[in-house]
C-alpha cells in the first residue's frame, strides 16, 4: 500500500520545479515515517500482553508454540513439563480416589451393611466336629450372603466354637452340633444376610431389619448384628455373638422366650437381649433354669 502510495506522489511531483520537487519528496517522506510508526506502536500492546500472559502461566515466550489456521480437526497438545496434571488419587470423581476413601475407611474399621443383598451365598467348606461325643447331633452348615464383608469360613468356626463350648447347650448333654462342609449332608443352615433378605427369610415373623430368626431348618443370623453387635451389649461384639448364636440356635432345640426375672438379674439366655435388657445383666450363655 505503501509502495503504491509513493507511486501515485512521484507522479504528482514530476512535474514540478526542481526547488519545490524537493520540498514535496521530503513532505512525502515524513509522513510516510510517521505512518510507519504508528503502525510500530499498534502491534507494541499486543507483545506486551502475550509477555503478561506467558509470565503468568511460567511459560517461556521462546518455547511458546506457533498457532496456525487449518481446516482439520483440532489436535489435543500434550501437556508440556511445566503443566500441572490432575492426579486421580486426589480427585474425588475418579476410581482412584473412591478406592482410596474405602482402604481409609477399612482401615478404620468402618464396615458397611448394605440393606439388600441378591439373595445368593457364599458357603464355608470347613468342616468342624464336635468334642463332646454325648448327646444328639445336629449338623449345619454356614452360607454367607453375596455382598457382605464376612468370611464364610471364619464365621463357620467362630460359630462352632460357641457352640461347641461347655458353657453352651452342649453342657446338658441332651445335644450336640457339628459343623459340616458346604454341599455335605446337614440338617440344619445358618444364614449370615442382609437386613432386607433376613426379613425375606424369616417372614412372616417380623424381624423389622434389626432381628434375627429361626425359621423351620433355617437359622438366619442379620449381618447388622453379627458386625455391629447391640447396645445392650454395648462394645462387647464378642460375647454379643456368643448370644446370638446360642439364642437362635436355642430355637432350634425348642426353646422359647422368657423375660427377665428381675432388676439386677443375671439375663436368661432366651430373652430378646438384641432389644434390651430390662433391668437384668446381659449373658450370652444358658442357664441351668434353661437347660
Amino acid at each position: 500500500m505503501i509502495r503504491a502510495a509513493f507511486v501515485l506522489i512521484r507522479s504528482a511531483v514530476i512535474g514540478l520545479a526542481p526547488k519545490r520537487r524537493r520540498s514535496a519528496i521530503g513532505l512525502v517522506a515524513g509522513i510516510i515515517a510517521l505512518g510507519l510508526l504508528g503502525l510500530g506502536l499498534r502491534t507494541v500492546p499486543t507483545v506486551m500482553t502475550n509477555a503478561k500472559l506467558f509470565a503468568q502461566i511460567g511459560v517461556p515466550i521462546a518455547s511458546t508454540p506457533v498457532m496456525v489456521s487449518s481446516s482439520a480437526a483440532p489436535v489435543n497438545p500434550t501437556p508440556t513439563a511445566s503443566a500441572k496434571r490432575s492426579d486421580p488419587a486426589h480427585s474425588g470423581n475418579s476410581p482412584g480416589g473412591q478406592l482410596q476413601a474405602k482402604r481409609k475407611a477399612k482401615d478404620r474399621g468402618e464396615v458397611m451393611v448394605p440393606d439388600n443383598g441378591p439373595g445368593t451365598y457364599a458357603g464355608a467348606k470347613t468342616a468342624v466336629k464336635s468334642t463332646s461325643s454325648s448327646g444328639r447331633l445336629i449338623r449345619y452348615d454356614v452360607r454367607v450372603e453375596d455382598g457382605l464383608s464376612i468370611d464364610p469360613d471364619e464365621a463357620a468356626v467362630l460359630i462352632q466354637q460357641v457352640l461347641d463350648d461347655k458353657r453352651s447347650w452342649r453342657v446338658t448333654g441332651r445335644w450336640r452340633f457339628e459343623l459340616a462342609p458346604i454341599g455335605e449332608s446337614a440338617s440344619l443352615h445358618a444364614y449370615i444376610t442382609t437386613p432386607g433378605t433376613t426379613d425375606k427369610l424369616c417372614a412372616p415373623l417380623l424381624t423389622r431389619g434389626e432381628l434375627s430368626c429361626r425359621r423351620g431348618e433355617r437359622v438366619v443370623l442379620n449381618a447388622k448384628r453379627w458386625l455391629f453387635g447391640a447396645d445392650s451389649y454395648g462394645s462387647d461384639l464378642t460375647n454379643y455373638r456368643r448370644y446370638l448364636v446360642n439364642h437362635e440356635f436355642g430355637h432350634v432345640l425348642g426353646k422359647g422366650h422368657v423375660d427377665c426375672p428381675g432388676p439386677g438379674r443375671q439375663a436368661p439366655l432366651m430373652m430378646q437381649q438384641t432389644k434390651g435388657l430390662g433391668g437384668c445383666r446381659k449373658n450370652p450363655w444358658p442357664q441351668a433354669a434353661e437347660d
